[in-house]
């Protein structure tokens, strides 16, 4: 018994021996990333179990454990937003190791959003507005909110309708998704602004170039994306009241947003929100300009519910708008529109203040049903199922007297009643990162009925559109590939008179669509962004078939039912640089268009019974536009930062050898914004000067034009901003002057700079009001 002890405890001595002699000066190094996007996961704990030691990444996602003996180690790493993981891993030799962390669910009891994960980022180029910008824009239309992102401009017709521009290029070529919907309300002509109420969404951003597949074939431009915040996953009642006041115009606006989650009925949120705003005539620096003003009603509402593996979400949102179209610009006879061309004023600049619309107007409604589904799958493959509903009206009341049955009655109908019905419906499969892929698979399709009475502008149609799509995405540390293919067909068919003949036209327009970008991520200073690919889009009905006024732009239009598709070859590279102080971003592009469809001053003046009125015609050539958009912010202390945001755009018609009309002039926004320190009452205030500098548009066709390039111009702005504590309540203050030197100006991209300048100084102030009504203690 006594040798077997001994041995016994000899052996041990050995074992141990053995161990604490063996080699323990191991180095195991690692790094954490994202398993969906690869990106590295800065500060993430890492727990190594036995021996117990508990270290966090660095900014680059590394970590390091130091003294380490051969064997198996488990190692659990946590980080926000991800799966509590363990891992497994055997020792031998000093070694680095590359660990993929996969994204949580975001459980809440018996719910989980699988739908709420985190956007990649596009191999195109893409601007979001921050939020301090929507602040400083309330209570502004759409087309101005967006003239905030570098490389937007807008189209206007007086100051009341704006449409925005990307890249030289607007109203077909560029898609408006309102709340993931493509909005269906320009169908009559690219001076109609998009019928959408700014107040809903809490994140504008432009995906710019022709790479945008997944939304459409004729996204050539690019697509803007208007977003609410998805609906809330917490027991509470939570709102937003805005009011804006703008001096110039007399214009005031009043929003509200209430919001929340049920409590008893898990899975289950809402939200109800409604605007509205009217606004007198605006005025220049010396005079008003007659029957400017307008007039909104808004509101929306969103019911959701959410299960662990899909969810449903409907929305549904009404647009009614009445719109003053400005009176000079609707003239009784060829003198004095000649006159009126000729001249630096409005041959009436006498008009006083006033709320009133009165002839020439429109009465404007918009109404979108959208209802949505989505079903996990697993934790990578998941599908989804959108379907939506629209109807746009547009009466348009011309400038003429009314009968004596309209006077004696009061019932007046409309000049031009149109309305157009759209239904899509698109059905989505995505995949997350498998085996470093991901991608989408789509189909889409629409159906268009377009009806009007009274004059003839457009005619009766039926559209019918179809479309496939694919793409891929390969992502690594320090790079990432996407590739996309897209195939489109629409069938119109449209029911007109021709003299005394009946007609009915059908045109059938099918083509392909594709995409390829890299994005290049060799350290977290600098990113570059590489995008090429091919688009197309099918004529509109407007281009092809329209003959007559065209009431809002006060002018008329001829179009040319003979016109082919639209094909453009596009190449984008964007560059972004940023450290602590410096944010720096630069980007070139280039179009090529074959049978580029654009409307073209006729050089001729048209009397009618409604009145003289230029002619316009639309033309199909082929055409390159190409530029730069930059912007840059550099912070020179803690206080002090200066911005600069600039465009320049360069377009020519290889079919007539000259530039091509109509494009927006090179400009310069400069901004030079100071912080003021923190008090208890006052948080995040700043004090901010703008300055915008707009050249002459030299780079215009020679004799086409109605009136010469108006000269250029410079308008300076201030704004200051604030957070007021109140309590337990906060108030979002915003204090603003546009044109504070009442300069007088003509913006060339105006189609009312024939008749009269733009609007003069702006004093404005914004309130937003933040509620928490209701929110569970625990």
């Amino acid at each position: 018994m006594f040798i077997k002890k001994h041995i016994f405890l000899c052996g041990l001595f050995l074992i141990s021996f053995l161990v604490k002699s063996q080699d323990c000066k191991l180095i195991l190094r690692g790094v954490i990333e994202d398993q969906d996007n690869s990106e590295t996961l800065g500060f993430a704990v890492v727990k190594l179990l036995k021996p117990e030691m508990i270290i966090q990444t660095n900014d680059k996602g590394e970590f390091v454990f130091s003294n380490l003996c051969e064997g198996e180690y488990q190692i659990l790493v946590q980080h926000i937003g991800c799966n509590d993981t363990l891992f497994t891993i055997k020792l031998n030799k000093s070694k680095k190791i590359l660990l993929k962390l996969p994204h949580s669910m975001n459980n809440l009891d018996e719910v989980d959003i699988m739908d709420k994960r985190t956007e990649m980022k596009k191999t195109q180029t893409v601007e979001q507005l921050s939020d301090e910008e929507i602040q400083k824009s309330k209570g502004q239309s759409l087309g101005d909110v967006l003239k905030n992102i570098s490389g937007v401009t807008t189209l206007n017709t007086g100051a009341t309708i704006s449409k925005p521009m990307v890249h030289g290029m607007q109203g077909y070529r560029l898609l408006i998704l309102n709340n993931g919907i493509r909005q269906e309300g320009q169908q009559w002509g690219n001076e109609h602004a998009p019928e959408i109420d700014p107040f809903i969404a809490k994140k504008f951003s432009v995906i710019k170039g022709v790479g945008a597949i997944r939304y459409g074939s004729d996204a050539i431009a690019g697509v803007v994306l208007v977003e609410p915040n998805e609906l809330p996953d917490t027991a509470a009642m939570t709102g937003e009241v805005n009011l804006v006041g703008l001096s110039n115009g007399q214009t005031g606006a009043v929003s509200g947003l209430l919001e929340g989650s049920f409590e008893k009925l898990k899975g289950f949120s809402w939200r109800l929100q409604g605007s509205m705003k009217k606004g007198g005539n605006v005025k220049t620096p010396n005079y008003f300009l007659a029957n400017t003003g307008l007039e909104e009603k808004n509101f929306s509402y969103a019911l959701g519910y959410h299960r662990k593996k899909w969810g449903a979400e409907m929305y549904y949102s009404q647009f009614n708008s009445a719109i003053g179209i400005f009176q000079g610009s609707h003239i009784g006879n060829l003198t004095d529109l000649t006159k009126a061309l000729q001249l630096n004023k409005p041959i009436d600049s006498l008009a006083a203040f006033s709320f009133s619309i009165d002839r020439p107007n429109q009465v404007i409604g918009h109404e979108l049903i959208k209802g949505l589904t989505h079903y996990h799958f697993s934790s990578k493959w998941r599908a989804k199922i959108l379907c939506a509903w629209q109807y746009n009206k547009r009466q348009e009341f011309d400038l003429r007297r009314l009968t004596t049955l309209e006077k004696e009655t009061g019932k007046v109908a409309p000049d031009l009643d149109l309305g157009i019905t759209s239904q899509t419906a698109d059905a989505i499969l995505e995949h997350d990162n498998i085996k470093a892929f991901r991608g989408i698979f789509g189909l889409s399709y629409m159906n268009q009925k377009n009806i009007y009475s009274g004059r003839f502008f457009i005619p009766n149609y039926i559209s019918n559109s179809f479309g496939v799509f694919a793409t891929e995405r390969y992502v690594k540390r320090y790079i990432e590939m996407e590739v996309g293919i897209r195939y489109d067909e629409k069938h119109l068919q449209s029911y007109f008179y021709e003299g005394k003949d009946w007609k009915e036209h059908l045109r059938t327009f099918k083509n392909s669509t594709y995409n390829a970008g890299v994005i290049w991520k060799p350290n977290s200073v600098f990113n570059l962004f590489v995008n090429a690919g091919s688009a197309w889009r099918a004529p509109a009905p407007n281009e092809l078939y329209s003959n007559g006024i065209h009431q809002g732009a006060a002018t008329i239009e001829r179009g040319n039912p003979d016109f082919k598709s639209e094909t453009c070859y596009n190449l984008t590279a964007t560059g972004i640089y940023k450290t602590k102080k410096l944010n720096l971003e630069l980007s070139a592009y280039y179009n090529r268009f074959e049978n580029f469809i654009y409307l073209s001053p006729s050089g001729e003046l048209e009397l009618t019974i409604r009145g003289a009125f230029p002619v316009f015609v639309y033309k199909q050539d082929k055409v390159k536009i190409s530029g730069l958009d930059f912007k840059s912010n550099y912070l020179i202390n803690n206080y002090f930062s200066f911005g600069l945001k600039g465009m320049i755009v360069r377009a020519w018609n290889y079919s007539i050898s000259d530039y091509l009309i109509y494009m927006p002039s090179d400009r310069l926004d400069l901004n030079f914004k100071f912080k003021i320190p923190g008090k208890k009452m006052f948080q995040n205030t700043y004090f901010q000067i703008n300055n915008q500098f707009v050249a002459k548009q030299w780079r215009s066709p020679l004799d086409v034009d109605f009136a010469p390039a108006p000269n250029g111009y410079s308008l300076l702005g201030l704004d200051l901003g604030t957070e007021v504590q109140i309590k337990k309540q906060k108030l979002l203050i915003n204090l603003s002057a546009t044109n504070l030197l009442n300069a007088r100006y003509r913006e060339y991209l105006d189609r009312f700079r024939y008749y009269a300048d733009a609007i003069g100084v702006s004093y404005n102030v914004r309130i937003t009001i933040p509620l928490l009504l209701y929110k569970k203690t625990n």
